[in-house]
């Protein structure tokens, strides 16, 4: 067949292909799924063939310039993974497959071709597992590597954080040398020489983060999530996609094992568990009792509400047996924000809304676009003089620590002062050049919380009143992480004004989940409804504020359940007014359908228009 035209994608929000003429000395070599370079405007792009013609499209063709791969980089299986991801996530099919093959075309080494699988239109709905591993972790991933070996087939395991896949390497290449990381770290050139080792399956483990996913493994058979719950699984740009999803789709398509592996899983695992939609294993070790110690600030001392009574005891104490305290502290810098007590207003970012963090040397930051300035003495809006700090920081924490123990060694970690990896931290502890450790969320790493005393959550309220639903959920998911990270050996004391809380009252997974489960069915919340989340973003409010309506309007005609329009809780965020609207999943109507009629809305507009779909934060 003389291939005459072709059909072209790119990397564009733009659905259709665009038709180009294949030059003579091309004909015989175009193949679906290639990559050739094509003349697009007054520019040159990359894209993927899609579809192959003898008969002339309409219009004027220009051709394309040169073919790329002598095999598609993409086989069946991967490919047919993009058109999901284009369908499910409401994104161009050339976005998708820019995430699964993200490399430029200077990299032209030959592939091998494509080992013919399944393509995914006969389904087996394996294998999916939710373990809680309980202190088996590596011993559990390590029997799936082996059984996956004695099937000659190639495996994936995936962690939220790159600082964690140093540690899982170590310990799978005991048992599998040929194992490789990949991650974003790596040079374009190292990680393109890492896809083609898997894609020739000269190595049989790939670790590493989010794009690690979609390795080209011919022979794929097993897919491991580390903590599946992690927030850092899901893609922020488009197409906005959930490692976790991907993963079950894969396993799916190619019928292969899933492992989810937390012990404190998403509730939308969770709830698939309970349906006896996954299977599930328990192999966490049930504990009596409360997992942690709770104190009441408000039966504290006015001058005791930065640290308890009980928490100063328990330091004194860890200092005396020579053992390392850590101080978790959900916000950088001195204070969250400057409220003038005499008109009760509050010094924001003027690019974001936002209430600035008050730093000391009387800097005010932005930790959304960067915005710096100097933290003024009077109210810029009534002159008033009494301007007070609100709020807990690393930095205050840090002060008042120094002051109440002079004579610890105290180190402050954050992303202020502390920018190399985070595995260094433990030798800070082994070597006894710190006592305290105060910081945020860069601390909580099972390696660290091994090697402490005792663990102070300074308030945990901050982060059970953020307002997103899942508030609660993440919280205990973090606290939970402690407990196990501390193994039992240390005293986790957790401070807050709201002792009640059913998060800090629950005694097992079970008490939470179900509690939660229960809110989540009266609200009509994940997971008992999808959701899709439409964002609306411009430099102007009333603009935006317009468009929200205009497509409020068309949702009412089409009959979908929804929330909104209205502002996010980030109302605005570098220079750009923020409203969103929910779409909640109603019988006998297609969301994804409906929103790429909406995507258009945007096109030639100052309105940006972001789809979201299944959201993890509503921020």
């Amino acid at each position: 067949m003389n291939n005459k035209y072709i059909a072209v994608i790119f990397n564009l929000p733009i659905e259709k292909p665009f038709w180009y003429r294949v030059p003579p000395e091309f004909k015989n070599e175009v193949k679906i799924g290639q990559r050739v370079l094509a003349p697009f405007g007054k520019r040159e792009m990359v894209g993927f063939i899609v579809e192959k013609s003898e008969k002339k499209p309409r219009g004027r063709l220009k051709e394309i310039i040169r073919v790329f791969d002598k095999f598609p980089p993409l086989d069946n299986n991967l490919f047919s993974l993009a058109k999901w991801m284009s369908e499910y996530y409401c994104c161009s099919l050339g976005q998708a497959l820019h995430s699964l093959f993200p490399f430029p075309y200077p990299y032209l080494e030959d592939l091998p071709p494509e080992i013919g699988l399944s393509d995914g239109k006969d389904e087996d709905k394996e294998n999916i597992y939710l373990v809680q591993p309980g202190d088996k972790k590596f011993e559990l991933v390590s029997s799936f590597i082996a059984d996956n070996r004695k099937l000659e087939k190639q495996a994936i395991i995936l962690v939220p954080e790159i600082n964690l896949i140093t540690g899982f390497e170590e310990k799978i290449k005991k048992i599998e040398k040929r194992t490789i990381s990949f991650h974003s770290k790596l040079s374009i050139k190292e990680r393109y020489k890492r896809w083609l080792m898997m894609k020739k399956a000269e190595v049989n483990v790939a670790i590493g983060t989010r794009s690690v996913i979609f390795a080209p493994f011919p022979k794929l058979g097993l897919i491991v999530v580390d903590q599946e719950e992690s927030t850092d699984y899901k893609q922020k740009e488009t197409p906005k996609y959930n490692v976790r999803q991907i993963a079950i789709k894969r396993g799916k398509m190619e019928k292969f094992s899933v492992f989810l592996i937390s012990d404190a899983p998403s509730l939308e695992s969770w709830y698939q568990a309970k349906k006896k939609v996954y299977k599930s294993f328990n192999f966490s070790r049930r504990r009596k009792g409360s997992f942690f110690e709770v104190v009441d600030l408000k039966k504290e001392k006015k001058k005791d509400r930065i640290f308890s009574r009980l928490l100063q005891d328990k330091i004194k104490d860890a200092l005396e047996k020579k053992l390392s305290v850590m101080l978790f502290v959900s916000r950088r810098g001195y204070a969250s924000f400057l409220l003038c007590s005499d008109c009760g207003e509050v010094i924001r970012c003027p690019n974001c809304n936002i209430g600035l963090s008050f730093h000391l040397k009387r800097e005010m930051i932005c930790h959304y676009c960067g915005f710096r300035t100097v933290a003024p003495s009077v109210c810029p809006f009534c002159g008033g003089r009494n301007l007070k700090k609100i709020g807990w920081g690393t930095q205050r924490v840090e002060n008042e620590v120094k002051k109440r123990f002079p004579g610890a060694r105290v180190k402050r970690f954050d992303l202020d002062i502390f920018k190399s990896s985070t595995y260094l931290i433990p030798d800070y502890i082994k070597k006894r050049e710190v006592d305290i450790l105060v910081g945020t969320q860069l601390l909580i790493k099972e390696d660290i919380l091994s090697l402490v005393g005792v663990v102070g959550v300074m308030l945990v309220d901050v982060l059970l009143n953020l307002p997103d639903f899942r508030a609660s959920e993440r919280t205990f998911q973090l606290l939970t992480r402690i407990r196990k990270g501390s193994r039992g050996k240390n005293s986790v004391i957790v401070q807050t004004y709201n002792p009640t809380h059913y998060v800090l009252n629950a005694k097992s997974n079970e008490d939470f989940y179900s509690r939660e489960l229960k809110i989540r069915k009266q609200l009509g919340y994940p997971p008992y409804q999808r959701w899709v989340r439409i964002l609306i973003e411009g430099k102007r409010k009333d603009q935006v504020k317009d468009k929200s309506e205009e497509i409020l309007n068309k949702i009412k005609k089409e009959g979908f359940n929804f929330l909104g329009p209205s502002p996010c809780p980030l109302s605005k965020i570098k220079g750009s007014y923020r409203y969103h609207i929910i779409l909640r999943d109603t019988k006998g109507k297609n969301m994804q359908e409906f929103i790429r009629e909406i995507n258009p809305l945007a096109r030639r507009s100052s309105i940006k228009i972001g789809i979201d779909v299944d959201p993890l934060s509503t921020m």
